[in-house]
């Protein structure tokens, strides 16, 4: 039943992702041709609102496909709310490993056009949600949020997402999931 579920939410994620890349793109229809004119305030405002629901929406989809039992997240996205750092730090580490896998079958595929184009824009997909998940948790948390106990140097120091977003220790850089 629960992946019935899911099947339908993954759908409806994807039905709310077309509907809103059909808003940009009549957006960007309508946008001045000339280059020197600037673009009016309303519409750039527009732009913008529909890109943050268009890139909310992607991160629902791919919490949804990674940590479908993840429910709480799913409504800390929709209702706007706080993150939990290690919350996030866990699902970035997810996302890090599924796009991993999807690179991986990438370039297991024997080059058919749809199937790769398919595997690109769900990689792509993931980049992004990481991204929404790790600048939002930043964005929203305290210095408190980033102070755990270090399982290696056994002290509790603050931790902090790298570039490649690992969750380390500022004090010996070791990672919080191992």
């Amino acid at each position: 039943m629960k992946s019935i579920n899911h099947a339908e939410q993954s759908l409806h994620f994807d039905q709310q992702i077309n509907q809103i890349e059909n808003e940009i793109r009549a957006l960007q229809a309508a946008m001045p041709v000339a280059n020197n004119k600037p673009l009016p305030i309303t519409l750039t405002a527009s732009l913008d609102a529909l890109f943050i629901q268009l890139h909310t929406f992607i991160t629902l989809k791919c919490v949804s496909t990674i940590a479908p039992e993840n429910t709480l997240i799913v409504e800390v996205i929709q209702h706007q709310q706080e993150f939990k750092i290690l919350e996030v730090a866990k699902l970035a580490q997810l996302m890090s490993n599924h796009i991993e896998n999807l690179d991986e079958t990438l370039t297991q595929t024997d080059g058919e056009v749809k199937s790769t184009a398919l595997i690109k824009q769900t990689i792509a997909e993931f980049f992004i949600a990481r991204q929404v998940l790790v600048d939002k948790a930043i964005n929203d948390s305290s210095a408190t949020d980033s102070f755990c106990d270090c399982s290696t140097c056994l002290q509790s120091t603050d931790h902090q997402f790298t570039a490649a977003f690992d969750y380390v220790c500022t004090q010996c850089e070791t990672a919080f999931f191992k």
